[in-house]
């Protein structure tokens, strides 16, 4: 970071948009729109695509359980209108419709004036850092995704052979500690089920499971895991615990981007989008994102920006830089894609042999939308001022999305007159037990993390 500059940051949470917006004048709607026009830049994460359906060609994935967006080119536009300047567009969803859907969202964030990071065409521009220029120098974006299909990565191009479109991934081994006794029965149950893979074996089908593992470890052939890496290492030894890291080739080359960025730009942003956990999606991040955060600062960023987990988790301070390791939700408009794949209804669980009668406003079809997710529903606009190249203050300013943010999460603003009404999900500024308990939540998720969180009229404030 140049020295001598004074900036001033807006950061967005994860932005499952896909309505327009730009015509909402609620007072309420419109602060937050201004804390995000107010600052020299505003970053955000898009977990969207942007496009129209004849631009695309059929969804690239099928069994998971998740939405598949595909959002109207114009809502780039109105967050361009919120005040977004740069954005992240790595995410488990970003190969929704493939290639072309990749092409398309970038296209259209090109032609609203936002600048990007994420994917590409290839793995090389998918890593590549993303530029701003403003007033006070220049700004770079290195944006990585974790936990996306082995098709969904991007990779190089090779003699003849063009790279895969794609996202920049940062790939995660997860190992299953588990003790002595559980490690003799998993061996016994796998070997009965002729699923056992150790170091010594031979196996047809079964060539790649163990080659992230070390002497001693075993993995379990599921079926579906033949002709691939595998998904499950096991360590014998005297605790239970998931222990995850970061492959060795992603993290160097995600490092190589960040240390690119600290030469070419005065601030540099990281934003790692990770959908998977070490078991459930807890409070505290998995690991390797915690190194990850950690070497990304040591390379030479700045701010880095955690996101995946669609709810607010701490701020760390590390070496002087913030560390925020979950932003939470920004926008939460998944139930109102305007079409819907076979199969996302047939995952979860609808009668396809009816399928023309079956509507995008059938219900389930998402994830995350029950009343008893307190953190789907609210995050903050996090506004940082930078003075002399150092961060000096980080403020929180809480919003909600059109529910209480409690367990029960009763509705607050609701779109339709269905049984199951729909949630509004744009931000606006949260009051009172609303504002208190997302700030709680992050003063006792930051202060696990050594940094402490003032709370002050409705407004979080970390002091540097």
């Amino acid at each position: 970071m140049s020295r001598g500059n004074t900036w001033s940051v807006a950061i967005a949470g994860e932005c499952m948009v896909t309505r327009p917006f730009a015509m909402h004048d609620e007072p309420k709607f419109l602060e937050v729109m201004e804390r995000l026009r107010s600052s020299d830049f505003t970053y955000a994460h898009v977990e969207t695509n942007f496009g129209e359906f004849g631009e695309v060609e059929a969804p690239a994935r099928s069994d998971q359980i998740g939405s598949y967006f595909m959002t109207d080119p114009q809502v780039a536009h109105d967050l361009r209108w919120a005040g977004v300047d740069i954005a992240s567009l790595a995410n488990n969803h970003s190969f929704d419709y493939g290639a072309k859907g990749i092409f398309s969202t970038i296209k259209h964030v090109d032609a609203a004036g936002i600048k990007h990071a994420g994917t590409g065409r290839d793995l090389e521009e998918a890593r590549e850092p993303g530029y701003l220029e403003t007033r006070n120098g220049r700004v770079a974006l290195v944006s990585t995704s974790s936990g996306n299909k082995s098709h969904e990565w991007a990779t190089p191009a090779k003699a003849s052979l063009a790279g895969r479109p794609g996202v920049n991934p940062l790939r995660a081994t997860m190992r299953y500690v588990v003790d002595e006794e559980a490690s003799e029965q998993l061996k016994a149950i796998g070997s009965k089920l002729g699923i056992l893979r150790e170091s010594h074996m031979r196996v047809e089908g079964s060539s790649g499971l163990l080659m992230r593992a070390v002497e001693g470890e075993f993995s379990l052939a599921m079926p579906n895991d033949q002709s691939t890496t595998g998904s499950n290492i096991f360590t014998p030894s005297d605790h239970f615990e998931v222990s995850s890291s970061g492959d060795g080739r992603d993290l160097a080359g995600n490092l190589r981007s960040i240390q690119e960025a600290a030469v070419m730009a005065d601030l540099v942003l990281v934003a790692h989008h990770f959908s998977i956990s070490e078991g459930g999606r807890g409070d505290a991040p998995p690991t390797f994102v915690r190194e990850f955060a950690h070497a990304a600062i040591d390379a030479g960023a700045d701010i880095f920006i955690g996101h995946g987990w669609h709810k607010t988790l701490g701020v760390e301070i590390y070496q002087g830089k913030p560390i925020f390791y979950g932003l939470g939700n920004f926008f939460a408009q998944s139930e109102f894609v305007r079409r819907v794949p076979f199969d996302a209804y047939e995952s979860w669980g609808h009668d396809v042999d009816r399928l023309p009668t079956l509507t995008p406003a059938a219900h389930p079809l998402h994830p995350g939308l029950n009343a008893g997710n307190e953190t789907w529903w609210s995050s903050a606009v996090i506004n940082l001022a930078l003075d002399d190249g150092e961060v000096r203050e980080v403020e929180l300013h809480p919003v909600e999305l059109g529910r209480e943010v409690s367990k029960e999460a009763p509705l607050r603003r609701s779109v339709g007159s269905a049984k199951q009404p729909l949630t509004d999900g744009r931000p606006m500024t949260a009051t009172d037990a609303d504002a208190q308990r997302i700030l709680e939540r992050y003063q006792r998720l930051s202060a696990g993390l050594g940094t402490t969180v003032v709370i002050e009229d409705g407004v979080g404030r970390i002091q540097i």
